[in-house]
């Protein structure tokens, strides 16, 4: 008999555990980092336990006004699993899962499945939930990932670009100095550009870099001394993920954001397969050209990260599974 259980701190290991192992697992789903940010989000995860007291599944996310998001403190969610073999076994859970928000009142739920080149595996079983219980996509944000176990291809112009700034003096390294970039490129960059704050503070990136030094890395490109390009990088077992990308003038006129993207691909080459970019989306349904096609100069593949909301009364379409 499978039970499904509100989390709670007691299952704090249990759950860590579960998702650091599990095949669309990774360390955003760690209660370190999901709870860094819990005076914003009122929590309703759940965990599905078996008989025998093994997880068998895991969905982080939160509630707001009777809508139930997974989740909106993080990039994407869905339901964890710690392996996605059997189509029919996925379909079960997902129903059990839902059917309990279903139970507790809840009727609309947004749903953000962990894109194939985050995941340990290929699994698009979701996809197929989706449309059974007549889901709405209703928004779809492109990533651009560069495949690293193929040759890559680099533009012409980047390449050249490439070439020129290595004959200045810059220097590239990953020395985790956020306060710098932050300081200095990545926060006057925002507010110039768009009147915006990074979604994370210094202060809330130095903190997850601090409880998780191998995952949240920071990468800078130095021009005589001085800091003009920075990249902030999340790494997962199979992906090093461009989280935050910026440059000041000095860095692009001198090509210091190519190299510095150029080498950290061929630092990451030999130990992931996938160096993912990010997306170049305005809102999600719109798209930003000139970030695409700079992307797709490093030899880049296009990933879909697709966004879902349905009613849990559609689960009834679900039930000749079960």
């Amino acid at each position: 008999m499978m039970q499904v259980l509100p989390y709670q701190k007691e299952y704090y290991q249990k759950w860590n555990e579960f998702v650091l192992n599990a095949d669309n697992g990774n360390f955003l789903f760690h209660r370190n980092f999901m709870e860094y940010h819990q005076d914003r989000f009122r929590d309703f995860s759940v965990l599905l336990i078996d008989d025998k007291g093994n997880v068998k599944a895991v969905f982080p996310a939160n509630i707001k006004e009777n809508t139930l998001y997974s989740h909106q403190g993080l990039t994407y969610g869905g339901l964890v699993l710690k392996e996605r073999k059997h189509i029919r076994d996925i379909i079960r859970y997902f129903y059990l899962v839902m059917n309990y928000y279903k139970n507790k009142g809840i009727e609309k739920i947004i749903y953000k499945p962990v894109p194939n080149y985050i995941a340990k595996s290929i699994c698009d079983a979701e996809h197929f939930i989706m449309k059974m219980i007549d889901a709405e996509c209703w928004r779809v944000d492109t990533s651009f990932v560069t495949h690293l176990f193929e040759e890559i291809h680099l533009q012409e112009r980047r390449k050249r670009s490439i070439k020129k700034a290595e004959n200045k003096n810059i220097e590239i390294k990953i020395d985790n100095d956020f306060e710098a970039y932050w300081k200095s490129i990545l926060e006057p960059n925002l507010w110039e550009r768009y009147r915006a704050k990074p979604v994370h503070s210094l202060e809330e990136i130095m903190l997850l870099h601090q409880r998780f030094p191998e995952n949240i890395l920071q990468a800078n490109a130095y021009l005589d001394g001085k800091i003009v390009a920075g990249i902030t990088l999340f790494v997962f077992e199979q992906t090093a993920h461009c989280q935050y990308i910026s440059s000041i003038d000095e860095g692009r006129e001198s090509g210091a954001i190519d190299v510095l993207f150029f080498r950290m691909i061929e630092y990451f080459r030999d130990i992931k397969k996938y160096f993912s970019m990010g997306t170049s989306n305005n809102e999600g349904n719109d798209l930003n050209l000139g970030v695409s096609e700079y992307k797709e100069s490093f030899d880049t593949k296009i990933y879909a990260h697709f966004h879902y909301q349905f009613n849990t009364k559609n689960l009834v379409s679900l039930e000749k599974f079960i």
